[in-house]
């Protein structure tokens, strides 16, 4: 086709030539006979075709060349081209060799760039799930497969609903993308995909463009370590039980010699004293470990009421007025009057005890235990217990309501603490669906802020 294209548009030129050299041929011999004219077209016509088809291929070359590259780049041609002729068609060259090179080098990053994202995904060990905007999933890693149980040919261009098949998940999924919020959400599940499994699922918007909005669900597979937490939830209750009884016997045979009138010597009474002092510490550590116990396994069954918080603050404070006293320590009761929480009364006494049994614990002679409470809303009452004691450092602040966990290891053993009252508070409070919330200054004190829900029956006056 271009060949034939070359030969009309030589032709044309050729034929443009001869008529232009026929003119001249004419006006030059208009006064020659015919026989000589024609002689003259003759010879005309033998030298112009020629040099027409010259001219019309000279023209077309480069034509003909930048038509060939713009194939070579519709077909993916990769090779440079060698133009060694400088003239009035080289910039044109050099556009159609731009135009070319750019696509392809933009190309090869992006197919760099997919290339890393897919080892990326390929090679996690969470689970990765894109949603578009209606729900439907476009992107699912292997660790999203293996985690839910996903076949390979299975997942894409379908609803979360249909690939999970866990009503719960996909609400709670829809319900996080109505939020319209730029905050993470997240939330533990169980799945049967046949067996159970622990998934805790963190979803947060993703924006493919400016115009299209997706979500982005990362799953992390925790089976593994809620099994663990159960296994060592049910060895510490069965140890503690089984040590329970052993150490009940011993207290009650110490309890018993010690009051007896005749002891052989003073020394005699003093190792028994030791003896029955470390077995009631074996027994707060054993109650204080089946309590945790049962909270974290679900034993626990709150019975909420609504309570007078400032009587219930006194009767708390009057347990400790003997050990504060031996300390010099202040218990102010600043509870204002008409505040009702609801709330298990067994469980709020072991909220405050061990709220109060820590502040005495750790303050100074001369110092002051404090009891605040304030109405948040119509749904909140914040309890507030505030010392003058040594304070927290900030690298312990963080980890003060782990198990076992103690700032001053050496003092907590003189005072006989466990380490386990914060975690205990902790849980009772997230039981409660209250929240738990320590600000301490070292050397100065610890504030300790407790939000449980407000009393909903309010006693009539």
């Amino acid at each position: 086709m271009k060949s034939r294209l070359l030969t009309r548009l030589g032709l044309l030129l050729s034929g443009m030539t001869l008529a232009g050299m026929g003119a001249m041929g004419l006006l030059a011999s208009s006064g020659a006979t015919g026989g000589t004219l024609w002689v003259g077209s003759l010879v005309v016509a033998a030298l112009g075709f020629p040099f027409g088809m010259w001219l019309g291929r000279r023209l077309l070359r480069p034509l003909h060349e930048m038509d060939t590259r713009a194939e070579r780049l519709l077909e993916g041609w990769s090779e440079r081209e060698q133009t060694l002729e400088d003239d009035e068609w080289n910039g044109l060259r050099k556009a159609l060799d731009y135009i070319r090179a750019y696509p392809r080098t933009r190309v090869d990053v992006l197919e760099s760039e997919r290339a890393k994202g897919t080892a990326i995904l390929d090679n996690m060990t969470e689970g990765v799930i894109a949603l578009d905007g209606q729900g439907y999933v476009i992107l699912m890693n292997p660790a999203a497969r293996r985690i839910l149980d996903v076949a390979q040919d299975q997942g894409e261009g379908r609803t979360l609903l249909e690939v999970v098949r866990d009503k719960g998940l996909a609400d709670w999924v829809e319900m996080c993308q109505a939020l319209d919020t730029a905050e993470p959400c997240k939330r533990e599940i169980e799945c049967y995909m046949p067996a159970l499994r622990n998934i805790e699922v963190n979803a947060m918007p993703m924006p493919f463009t400016s115009r299209r909005r997706g979500f982005l669900l990362v799953l992390h597979d925790i089976t593994e370590l809620r099994r663990l937490e159960k296994v060592r939830a049910e060895f510490v209750a069965n140890v503690s039980h089984e040590l329970r009884t052993p150490l009940t016997a011993i207290k009650g045979y110490l309890e018993t010699v010690l009051d007896e009138t005749r002891l052989e010597s003073a020394t005699h009474r003093r190792f028994l004293e030791i003896a029955n002092s470390h077995a009631e510490r074996m027994g707060r550590l054993i109650n204080d470990l089946l309590n945790l116990s049962d909270i974290e396994t679900g034993k626990v069954v709150l019975d909420p009421i609504p309570i007078s918080l400032g009587d219930f603050v006194q009767d708390v404070s009057a347990m400790f007025e003997k050990d504060a006293g031996k300390k010099d320590v202040r218990l102010v009761n600043q509870v204002p009057p008409g505040l009702w929480v609801q709330a298990d009364r067994d469980r709020l006494s072991q909220i405050l005890v061990n709220l109060v049994d820590n502040a005495v614990k750790y303050t100074p002679a001369g110092g002051t235990v404090s009891f605040l409470a304030a109405k948040m809303d119509i749904r909140q009452i914040r309890i507030t217990v505030r010392d003058t004691g040594q304070g927290i450092p900030p690298n312990d602040l963080s980890r003060i309501t782990e198990r076992f966990y103690r700032v001053d290891k050496a003092r907590a053993r003189v005072e006989g603490g466990t380490g386990l009252g914060l975690a205990i508070v902790k849980h009772l409070v997230q039981l409660h669906g209250g929240t738990l919330h320590i600000e301490s200054e070292y050397g100065k004190g610890t504030t300790i802020e407790v939000l449980l829900p407000a009393g909903q029956l309010q006693p009539a006056c």
